[in-house]
């Protein structure tokens, strides 16, 4: 076969558009399929019922505890009188507090927090890599529109998961407690270790102050009755102005520490500006900056002209319309004072944005260093001065300078104390800069179930899983067996009725008319499908007299089909001929057993008169009313054969002495003779054989001839099984017929008498026999 048909390409036509129809059919079709192959879907479900069950058996359980955080951002608004700054933040800060829970700092401070023994599954692990491994079953997720935070820790241990979630809340407060009071802290932490050490000198000083009065309590000296002395006063006098030396330089020294603070951590530095306006001089501050002063007094003179014009527009108001001249000039005035104030800030604020981080900090870090050392110098001068003061008070005055002096430097020691107590207590209670409050809403509780796997969770994924498989694979084998899987579904994909349903016929022994099946068993249930397919093609639009019968490739039983269906319409008196034009594998030769013998070949290549030569070839099948043209001797060219003039000039001449001329063509896909000689007959009939054709194949070979505008009259569907007839396939539901009764006498009368009634004028069967012999058989689409 394959050394007579070399294979040709076999790509199916796709249609650009698919009608709501289709696509409707094809989801019943694979609907038809899934229960067809409804035993792959159980084994796939099957299958993922057992990897399911055996995941739920050996999955290891997870824990989870949760947590949930308040965290409030409080903004403030730092306000300057002098330059009428102010810098409002109003920002959504919850996506970052939700980010920090999970940030290696936060995990790394509850790393500290952490043992062994309080976490058992981390116990295996290295500590170094607690970090990662906690991060792994942290989640933080804020709550919509709110300021609580949801934390969720997830481990295989449920003490684990507790305690592991207590550690992180409490570093993530510490984390944000210490981020939000940094430069505070800095500032309380200086002025606080400067308490330490006054309190100690002070307690020293009280220890000397009371050895001194218990010596002087043996001389009788009262402090009401002494009178200093001029060199006494001077001490005195030092002595203030040593402390007020001293307070300043303590001053610039927490100032420069909290600017230093803030210029490492990148903190906001402009209430450090305006804070060391009076510390550093306004003045020299300001055009370091690159600010007038004098613009800085008349903006505010400004201000306070608007202020004042405010509240003469109001009692103008009340006695003038919004249309008086006084008014219109008293608003319009206002209003350009405003936008010069409004101007002026956006300037001041650009120049602060531009110098935030290149100039501010260095700037007034070098300023408080030159300061404080001016107030150190300052310091040690009136230190200096009040020792040799207060050497000359002793040794002039002796113990009562000594106890004088001592009581001034417990005065000074109790004033910086007091002082220094009042700054921390104002720092503390109100800090510069925004403040972040924190709170623990729900702490964490030990877990009663796991959170991983659930069983429900397990089951649902196995069922969809498992369903998903068994659909996949249904659809992959429906790919892959490119069948026609139903009558409808052929009639739809080829767009020709289906004529008849021929099924699979016992294979006859021999040659000639015996290998007829419907010669042989004319009263068979399977002849009658050649009897329907006689009738379809009568009731058909147009002459049908002359047809050629064709398959998209070989071996589909077409020359069987054309054999049977001569033997039908010589059975209904039908003068008919059978002409083998398959040049280049005779089948139907070979059939009728006539090898060997002269036939189309020569009379195409012949020179004499087609219809002597087409005469003195045909020969008699045996069977009545039936002749044969054989194939001849095969030819090396026969698309050239068939498509010169005698090959035309034969089919006509046949038309005029037989009532039926049927042509035995090539497979379609093949080889082009079919188009060629399907364009000299009245129609092509094309046979499918489901078992073995592709509907690429068949879609191939109607494109083709649909293209060359070859009249398709239709399809017989052919070699269908029994099993098939309401198997998956489908071929028999309601399109066939009962095979289960059998023809007797009564039937061959019958049969007689529409042969004794002859033919019609235009030599086809009356329409009421075959009508008749339709039987219950299909009718074509066109003819209905």
């Amino acid at each position: 076969m394959q050394e007579m048909y070399p294979e040709q390409s076999t790509a199916a036509p796709e249609s650009p558009h698919v009608s709501p129809a289709q696509a409707a059919y094809a989801v019943l079709r694979f609907l038809m399929a899934v229960r067809y192959r409804f035993h792959v879907v159980l084994a796939a479900l099957l299958v993922a019922m057992l990897l399911g069950g055996l995941y739920w058996a050996t999955a290891k359980r997870f824990y989870s505890a949760k947590a949930q955080l308040l965290v409030m951002y409080v903004s403030t608004e730092a306000v300057s009188p002098g330059m009428g700054i102010t810098n409002s933040m109003h920002h959504n800060n919850t996506p970052t507090f939700e980010s920090l829970m999970t940030t290696s700092k936060v995990v790394e401070g509850a790393v500290q927090r952490l043992d062994a023994e309080s976490c058992p599954d981390l116990a295996e692990i290295p500590k170094d890599r607690w970090t990662g491994a906690i991060q792994g079953g942290l989640a933080s997720r804020a709550v919509r529109n709110t300021n609580i935070l949801n934390v969720t820790y997830r481990c295989r241990n449920a003490d684990s998961a507790v305690n592991v979630l207590n550690a992180l809340v409490e570093s993530y407060i510490e984390f944000l407690d210490k981020t939000s009071k940094g430069t505070a802290g800095e500032i309380v932490r200086v002025l606080t270790k400067e308490k330490n050490e006054l309190t100690e000198k002070l307690a020293q000083k009280e220890r000397e102050m009371v050895e001194t009065r218990r010596t002087m309590g043996d001389m009788g000296i009262h402090s009401d009755s002494r009178v200093l002395r001029p060199v006494v006063q001077q001490a005195v006098a030092l002595n203030e102005s040593l402390i007020q030396a001293q307070k300043r330089r303590i001053e610039l020294d927490a100032s420069l520490a909290a600017v230093q603070v803030a210029l490492r951590g990148g903190g906001d530095m402009y209430q450090h500006v305006m804070g060391l306006a009076d510390a550093v001089g306004k003045e020299i501050l300001f055009r370091s900056l690159g600010f007038d002063t004098q613009d800085t007094s008349n903006t505010m003179a400004m201000e306070r002209g608007v202020l004042d014009d405010r509240t003469a527009l109001r009692a103008m108001q009340e006695h003038l319309g919004p249309s008086h001249p006084e008014v219109l000039a008293k608003v319009e005035k206002i209003r350009m004072s405003e936008q010069y104030l409004a101007e002026y800030q956006q300037r001041i604020r650009q120049r602060l944005a531009e110098i935030q981080n290149t100039r501010i900090g260095p700037m007034l870090v070098e300023m408080l260093e030159q300061k404080l050392n001016e107030a150190r110098q300052l310091e040690a001068s009136f230190r200096q001065q009040f020792e040799r003061a207060q050497a000359e008070a002793v040794s002039l005055n002796g113990q009562i300078a000594n106890l004088e002096i001592i009581e001034h430097d417990l005065t000074w020691l109790r004033n910086l104390q007091k002082v220094l107590l009042d700054r921390i207590a104002s720092i503390e209670l109100k800090h510069e800069g925004p403040d972040i409050r924190t709170a623990l809403v729900e702490p964490p509780k030990a877990p009663n179930s796991p959170v991983s796997p659930l069983f429900h969770v397990v089951a649902l994924l196995t069922l969809a899983g498992g369903l998903a498989m068994g659909l996949g694979l249904v659809w992959l084998l429906e790919v892959l067996d490119d069948r026609f899987r139903s009558l409808d579904e052929l009639q739809m994909q080829t767009r020709i009725p289906v004529l008849t349903i021929v099924r699979q016929l016992q294979s006859a022994e021999g040659t000639g008319p015996q290998a007829l099946h419907m010669h042989a068993a004319p009263d068979s249930p399977e002849s009658e499908a050649f009897r329907t397919l006689r009738t379809a093609l009568a009731l058909a639009d147009g002459e049908t007299r002359r047809l050629v019968i064709s398959s998209a490739e070989p071996s589909d039983g077409k020359t069987t089909v054309l054999a049977n269906l001569a033997v039908c319409y010589a059975q209904a008196d039908k003068r008919t001929l059978l002409i083998d034009a398959d040049l280049r594998r005779p089948g139907l030769t070979a059939m009728l057993g006539m090898r060997g013998i002269d036939g189309l070949s020569r009379v195409l290549r012949g020179e004499r008169d087609v219809a002597e030569m087409a005469a003195a070839h045909i020969r008699p099948s045996g069977i009545e009313r039936l002749d044969v043209l054989p194939c001849g001797a095969r030819p090396g060219n026969p698309t050239e054969l068939l498509s010169g003039p005698r090959f035309s000039e034969l089919l006509a001449w046949a038309e005029t002495v037989y009532d039926q001329v049927l042509v035995d063509g090539p497979p379609t896909l093949i080889t082009s003779d079919v188009a060629v000689i399907g364009r000299l007959v009245d129609g092509v009939v094309l046979v499918v054989q489901p078992d073995k054709n592709r509907r690429r194949q068949v879609l191939r070979a109607i494109e083709t001839l649909t293209i060359l505008k070859v009249p398709l009259l239709g399809s017989v569907v052919n070699r269908l099984r029994s099993d098939q007839d309401h198997g998956y396939y489908g071929y028999g539901s309601g399109y066939g017929y009962g095979y289960g009764y059998h023809y007797g006498e009564g039937y061959k009368e019958s049969a007689a008498a529409q042969a004794n009634a002859g033919t019609s004028a235009d030599g086809h069967a009356p329409q009421a026999a075959a009508g008749g012999e339709a039987g219950g058989g299909l009718v074509p689409r066109r003819a209905a």
